[in-house]
């Protein structure tokens, strides 16, 4: 069954996510942040230069660490697991960085469609 997806917006970033997250009652949209939440999944993004670099994770269960190309970027990805938690995550170095935290027996395919939406938002739609 396929779930409708909605595209995001944070800071001249974009990235497609399932209808079901959500703005985060605690956090929600503030300036370059934004936090989702929703179908057992969190998602967090940090639209700025100061975002986690991803690499303080290597010690981690599970840790897996990859470069693919993310629209015109190269970006690197992290997958870890943790206490029954996957972390699945993106950086586009100096630029942003989306973390998805899900249940370690969770689909990780998701998460990683998430990641691999992750744009610029500039050019988009010529409309």
């Amino acid at each position: 069954m396929s779930q409708p997806w909605s595209s995001v917006r944070v800071a001249g970033l974009a990235l497609d996510v399932p209808a079901q997250l959500v703005p985060s009652d605690e956090a929600g949209f503030e300036g370059s942040a934004a936090v989702l939440e929703g179908a057992d999944m969190r998602l967090t993004v940090d639209a700025s230069p100061f975002a986690d670099p991803l690499t303080r994770y290597e010690a981690k269960p599970g840790f897996e660490y990859w470069q693919e190309a993310v629209g015109s970027i190269t970006a690197d990805f992290v997958l870890f697991e943790e206490e029954g938690t996957r972390t699945v995550a993106v950086t586009i170095p100096g630029r942003a960085t989306a973390v998805v935290h899900q249940p370690a027996d969770a689909d990780k395919d998701v998460a990683l469609q998430i990641l691999r939406s992750f744009r610029t938002d500039q050019g988009e739609s010529n409309d």
